[in-house]
């Protein structure tokens, strides 16, 4: 019998398969890793095949989840192959009924230096994931439950389940959940981008009041909401936005948001703030445009507007935004 590798080599062959996967059958050389006893080896065999795509070890993958799930917190502390297992075959789209039910229930205390904490959290919102994207009848329940976590990442899990589900039902959910607010931002933020998902256009003007009004944290976390959609009717709410707020800060957010969106109308308006505005907005325009750094078309427009401009102010933000790598 072979002796089995220690964590250091199969991290190395797992990292050899990753690199160069044409030189291997995935099912005979990457699935043995799943059995491994370090569960840092089955997570990065995990994370491979969800990186390779890796249909053919679907099944290898689910038999490893429902082994760790005999002892998890002595065979895979800090949840972390479990995890892996879970993210891989949501997002290699498979039906793991049997990994997602028993995942979206799993707590995992363990200590830390203060109160123990648990482990098991994203797992949750994986999980919740998984069975919304398999079409399971209940999954919005189960998200409903998840909403009220004490784990943000459970919470923030279950509100990528609802937009997962393309529910109508799951609209309504994320929408009393914008409202009522979290204690943390970033699951707000995960509400808007999924309502902007899920109901793109009846849920621009919601969001974009968000954008408009409220702590700075959430008129942020809304605005780049709507520039990540993508959506051309987001340009003018997020125009109106800034030409109604005095607020520097919230401008700049805005100012960006605008560039994010990848549009031509929302690149021209950058580009005339650049000419024709004062030095603080252009310097805010020249800043949120950074992102186009590798479009030369832009870059090349931009560099002209800052030299007509002659402004030395303006000359140095354009130097330090567009510096090469």
């Amino acid at each position: 019998m072979a002796k089995p590798r220690s964590t250091e080599d199969a991290l190395l062959a797992i990292k050899a398969i990753r690199e160069a996967p044409e030189q291997y059958d995935l099912k005979r050389d990457l699935a043995p890793f799943l059995r491994h006893k370090s569960n840092h080896v089955v997570a990065a065999a995990a994370g491979t095949a969800e990186r390779l795509e890796a249909i053919a070890i679907a099944q290898e993958m689910t038999e490893a989840f429902l082994e760790l799930m005999a002892d998890p917190a002595k065979r895979d502390p800090g949840c972390k192959a479990l995890i892996a297992i879970a993210r891989a075959l949501v997002a290699l789209d498979q039906s793991a009924a049997r990994v997602y039910f028993l995942g979206v229930k799993h707590v995992q205390m363990e200590a830390s230096f203060g109160p123990p904490v648990d482990a098991a959290a994203e797992l949750r919102g994986l999980c919740a994931q998984g069975l919304a994207r398999m079409g399971y009848s209940d999954a919005l329940q189960e998200c409903v439950k998840l909403l009220v976590d004490s784990e943000p990442a459970a919470r923030a899990g279950a509100v990528r389940a609802i937009a997962d589900s393309g529910s109508s039902e799951g609209v309504l959910l994320l929408r009393l959940k914008a409202l009522m607010g979290d204690s943390k931002v970033e699951v707000t933020a995960e509400c808007f981008a999924a309502l902007l998902r899920l109901s793109p256009a009846p849920s621009l003007e919601f969001v974009a009041d968000f954008a408009r009004g409220g702590s700075d944290e959430i008129a942020e976390a809304a605005a780049f909401a709507l520039g990540e959609s993508h959506l051309a009717a987001a340009f003018p709410l997020l125009r109106q936005a800034w030409e109604d707020t005095a607020r520097a800060e919230r401008r700049r957010t805005l100012l960006l948001a605008m560039a994010m969106l990848r549009l031509d109308e929302a690149v021209e308006f950058l580009l005339g703030q650049v000419g024709e505005a004062s030095e603080r907005v252009a310097a805010d325009a020249i800043a949120a445009l950074a992102i186009y750094g590798r479009d030369e078309a832009v870059r090349a427009r931009l560099e002209a507007s800052v030299r007509k401009r002659a402004s030395a102010a303006l000359q140095g933000v354009f130097d330090r935004e567009f510096r090469p790598a």
